[in-house]
């Protein structure tokens, strides 16, 4: 196979040949059409068992969704929630802001907290997904067409009748990773934001109880100490959400724009699709061919744009968990003797590879590693040292007055003001202020 080309055409005529579309030096262009237009018709197996339902955007995400609530509950049951687990987590929830009030200029976002559902967490992150996900399935066929550019003119139309073929076949290789994906993180979450997105739409405090109950279960650690943990976590990090309006949409415009920029690993897929098994492929063969690519289906991020977007990510994520680290050690120092134990249990957690910290990698091939948290917690202790706990969280004002990468490495040089914020604006800026619309 040609590595400029997803296609050996060489077997492609012979394929033709084997298909009844006669001599392929002396193709009947009509005839040929015919041909392939039929084999794309409802029912043939090269539309992989795609059902209108699956060309509708609307319904094919009830559907995935549906698919990954159902397999989140086979995989570890998904119970409902007693009263008593509802009228815990909210009273938990009430202390922890009572801890927090004191030691942050942010606000209580005023809403009540929330115990979920594995499948209750899914319905209410949904949109927050759709937004992720679908730019990259909208542009399988973008793709493709940038990674299968042929000279030959006879191919090129035959490449461009067989590419909504390789666009069925990806996006449903896609939409069955993303299910699988969806579901253990279901299955995994502790919190409504502990992915450090806000995807829920609403600054609401929700914890998952089955999954707090399944992580402690081999604890040596007081259930009620960590749930109690685990919401000053999370209101803290709603606090920040509610009052710094810009963040939230910041983040979602560094996703949807790597999402954008990220390139369709066509060659692996394609290489798994042999012309002469075409004719028998079913909708089994084409999950089968997703899970032989699940580690090759993105390019890794290369472009300069995509990597000033992941760097870009990596640094206000740590920034918000930097933050949450730091708020949360002075709103426990005074109550819970043992919050630093239960502080690096979590710190292990984020470090180590579970699917709360690899879903973004999986599902838009962005690697975010947690390195960097530990910088940022140092850096908002020396800006609270040197301005005080106003002038910390003055800092998220806007924007261009938060620290750089460089920043992380030397957070003194930040909270003494000794190296000054560059406020010239580049291409990147630009489209983000593009994006949320300023």
């Amino acid at each position: 196979m040609s590595s400029n080309n997803p296609f050996d055409f060489e077997q492609l005529r012979r394929m033709l040949e084997q298909l009844g579309f006669g001599d392929a030096e002396d193709l009947d262009l009509e005839e040929l059409i015919a041909q392939v237009n039929k084999l794309q018709a409802p029912g043939s197996p090269f539309m992989f068992g795609m059902t209108n339902a699956d060309r509708d955007p609307d319904a094919a995400w009830r559907t995935t969704l549906t698919a990954a609530k159902q397999l989140a509950a086979e995989s570890g049951g998904d119970p409902s929630l007693r009263e008593d687990e509802i009228s815990a987590v909210r009273d938990a929830e009430r202390l922890a802001q009572s801890w927090l009030t004191p030691v942050t200029e942010f606000a209580e976002t005023g809403r009540a907290a929330r115990a979920m559902t594995r499948g209750e967490w899914l319905d209410a992150t949904s949109d927050g997904w759709r937004a992720v996900i679908e730019p990259i399935i909208d542009g399988l066929a973008d793709a493709l067409q940038r990674g299968g550019a042929v000279e030959d003119e006879a191919m090129q139309g035959m490449q461009q009748m067989l590419a909504p073929m390789m666009k069925s076949s990806a996006s449903l290789i896609y939409r069955d990773r993303l299910k699988r994906e969806l579901a253990n993180v279901a299955g995994d979450i502790l919190t409504g934001t502990e992915l450090g997105f806000n995807l829920l739409g609403p600054s609401d405090v929700v914890l998952l109880p089955t999954n707090v109950a399944q992580f402690t279960r081999d604890l040596d650690a007081n259930d009620s100490d960590l749930v109690l943990y685990l919401l000053l976590r999370e209101a803290a990090r709603q606090r920040l959400f509610h009052s710094v309006g810009w963040l939230s949409p910041q983040l979602s415009a560094l996703l949807a724009h790597f999402a954008r920029e990220i390139t369709i690993d066509f060659e692996s897929i394609a290489g798994q699709f042999q012309p002469e098994n075409f004719e028998g492929l079913s909708l089994e063969d084409v999950v089968a061919v997703g899970e032989s690519v699940r580690g090759s289906f993105f390019q890794p991020a290369s472009t300069p744009t995509q990597l000033e977007i992941l760097e870009r990510l990596e640094v206000l994520l740590a920034l918000v968990e930097g933050w949450v680290d730091h708020v949360v050690a002075k709103a426990t120092a005074p109550w819970m003797p043992h919050a630093a134990q239960l502080g690096e249990v979590l710190n292990r957690r984020r470090a180590s590879a579970t699917p709360v910290t690899s879903v973004f990698s999986e599902l838009v091939g962005l690697d975010l590693r947690p390195r960097l948290v530990r910088d940022a917690r140092n850096l908002w202790a020396a800006v609270e040292h040197e301005r005080g706990q106003a002038g910390r969280d003055a800092v998220w004002g806007h924007p261009d007055l938060l620290p750089t990468k460089s920043h992380l490495a030397d957070p003194l040089s930040f909270a003494t003001g000794q190296d000054a914020p560059d406020t010239a604006e580049d291409e990147l800026d630009t489209e983000l202020r593009k994006l949320l619309g300023e």
